[in-house]
């Protein structure tokens, strides 16, 4: 790929039977790269993934989509993954309607970002899985953090009330009750936005198990202090094991090499 360097990988994590995660990247072409990561639940050991199932029916509508109008799709990407992601919301959710007893609880967040030649991105999201952003001052290269998506959880709501601390926040049980994901209501919270990369700059994304388990400087430090993408990736898996923070661990990482 001519302008980014990438990697990602999942792993079943502490203390959990199954791996619910789901992540993929592909290159549209030589200059445009499309990842995602998607956070399950409600499946059982022998039974279809969610999050698998929402990521199959997004990334083959944007293939599809992206070899048939390259153009238009880089025209108008906010509006194609909204419709790629409102159409695989049906497809999960017509599994809970076909059998309530076997996929009762079924759902999935989903992030997922593309990355365009220009370093103009774009994402979209619903959950609590994240997206984000670490960028070195031109000056003396000190490394700054910013998370771009917004938790879908209960506890972020009491964040934004005022009615909880962001120190509070990562221990706090309504993390883990989320108010947006695909498969469990008709009209799920999306979040789309775009922006543009800097060179050298690294989009990162996570599933919970990650940013619940490290806070946001010593993940920007694991992954600033690796030499590869790959390495950052595995950097993150393990510090959250280390933490034994019982969850699926999922992390992909983008280098923005683009004149650097």
């Amino acid at each position: 790929m001519h302008n980014y360097l990438y990697g990602g990988a999942s792993d079943i994590g502490y203390k959990r039977e199954i791996n619910e995660d789901y992540i993929n990247i592909i290159e549209l072409d030589d200059n445009t790269l499309f990842a995602a990561v998607a956070d399950g639940a409600g499946s059982k050991c022998s039974a279809l993934q969610p999050a698998s199932i929402a990521g199959a029916e997004i990334f083959q509508s944007i293939q599809r989509i992206f070899k048939t109008d390259k153009p238009l799709f880089l025209a108008h990407t906010e509006l194609f993954l909204r419709e790629a992601i409102w159409m695989a919301n049906q497809v999960v959710g017509a599994f809970k309607m076909g059998n309530e007893e076997l996929y009762a609880g079924f759902g999935t967040g989903f992030t997922c970002c593309v990355c365009m030649a220009d370093g103009k991105f774009t994402f979209a999201h619903t959950g609590n899985s994240r997206i984000y952003l670490i960028r070195l001052h031109p000056k003396d290269r000190t490394p700054t953090i910013r998370q771009l998506t917004q938790d879908h959880t209960q506890a972020r709501k009491l964040l934004d009330a005022g009615l909880l601390t962001p120190e509070h926040y990562y221990s706090h049980p309504d993390r883990l009750v989320v108010t947006s994901c695909l498969g469990v209501m008709c009209e799920p919270v999306l979040q789309i936005s775009t922006g543009r990369l800097k060179p050298d700059d690294i989009l990162l994304m996570t599933s919970d198990g990650i940013h619940y388990a490290i806070i946001p400087d010593a993940i920007m430090q694991l992954v600033i202090g690796s030499q590869t993408c790959d390495n950052a990736v595995r950097a993150l898996i393990e510090a959250a094991k280390m933490q034994k923070y019982p969850d699926n661990m999922s992390a992909i990482v983008i280098w923005n090499r683009h004149n650097s």
